[in-house]
């Protein structure tokens, strides 16, 4: 008899030890293990090593390979939620330096590093807008697909990734990061095991 394993919609299992079967709460955890300062330099690396032909030497592949498989339950969580109706995470457009609106409850010390980078004033007050514009350019496979030939790219020699598209891509990938990050920082303290305060 065959043992059936649990079911992991959102491929959390292999990064985090737990099947997660709430989209928000796979951003909680996503970035509990990883700030969104390190997941936006690791996607730049990654994209720019893959455009130039050169391998990724600034982490171990494992590390490299565990960050991608983060992006890809985030991509996977954010198009779970693309149709959400009325975001209950929206904030107005003067609330746009209330750190408690963008900063992780864990980086209190530097929340410029939490800041997004790539969102307009409307996504930044409504982030659930990106994840339905996002979706609109791509389906999910997609996404999943280019995202792991860019790694791809990154992590082999004789692989080119000039035909990607790397900067378009990375910036549409960053806004979605951060605006997935915006999510779980606002809706941290509603979730089962909220952004935890040990990053």
């Amino acid at each position: 008899m065959k043992n059936k394993l649990p079911k992991d919609p959102f491929e959390t299992a292999c990064w985090c030890g737990a099947s997660i079967a709430d989209p928000r709460q796979v951003l909680a955890e996503a970035f509990t293990s990883t700030d969104i300062k390190t997941l936006r330099r690791e996607i730049k690396q990654i994209i720019s090593y893959a455009q130039a032909d050169k391998l990724y030497k600034e982490h171990a592949p494992c590390d490299v390979l565990l960050d991608m498989k983060i992006v890809r339950s985030v991509l996977k969580a954010t198009h779970a939620l693309k149709n959400e109706k009325g975001s209950p995470v929206a904030v107005a457009a003067n609330d746009i330096f209330d750190k408690s609106c963008y900063c992780s409850p864990g980086n209190k010390a530097n929340p410029w590093s939490d800041f997004p980078r790539c969102l307009s004033q409307k996504e930044f007050c409504d982030p659930y807008r990106v994840f339905k514009k996002f979706f609109k350019k791509q389906s999910l496979h997609q996404w999943l697909q280019h995202w792991e030939e860019m790694v791809t790219c990154a992590l082999n020699y004789y692989a080119s990734g000039a035909e990607l598209h790397g900067l378009p891509f990375y910036f549409r990938l960053v806004k979605l990061s951060e605006a997935a990050h915006l999510v779980a920082v606002r809706e941290g303290h509603r979730l089962k095991n909220g952004l935890a305060d040990n990053h």
